[in-house]
């Protein structure tokens, strides 16, 4: 233990080191936080990994028939608003139409027309684009 004699305060020096000690303690603690803005996936067109088929492009859709290197079918279609639809289950007609089931929603296109049905009842039969 030290006695008073041997404690020499540092006169010039007490109050500045006790406020920058106090400051310290009392101050939040500052976190970097990384401010990135939103961003959107850039949507490959066409048929990643295969060869596009058919193809049919709609106002606010692009529609792939697809065909893998081993011969199996699929359809893809890319909402121009980001949304995307794939659907494996994919059968060909004699006259050359494709048509894609997912749950009771049909997609049947060939190089002519595109058309969507809903419980067989049509629901998109747009025309294509220029």
């Amino acid at each position: 233990m030290l006695k008073k004699s041997q404690f020499k305060p540092l006169n010039g020096l007490k109050l500045p080191l006790i406020c920058a000690i106090t400051f310290g303690l009392l101050t939040p603690s500052l976190a970097a936080i990384a401010v990135t803005p939103p961003f959107q996936v850039a949507q490959v067109k066409g048929c990643p990994r295969a060869t596009v088929v058919e193809s049919y492009e709609t106002n606010n859709f692009f529609v792939y028939i697809c065909q893998t290197q081993n011969g199996a079918f699929f359809y893809r279609g890319l909402g121009k608003d980001g949304s995307q639809v794939n659907v494996m289950n994919v059968t060909s007609g004699d006259d050359g139409t494709y048509y894609a089931t997912n749950n009771n929603i049909t997609y049947s296109i060939n190089r002519h027309r595109l058309q969507v049905t809903q419980n067989d009842r049509v629901i998109l039969n747009p025309h294509s684009a220029p």
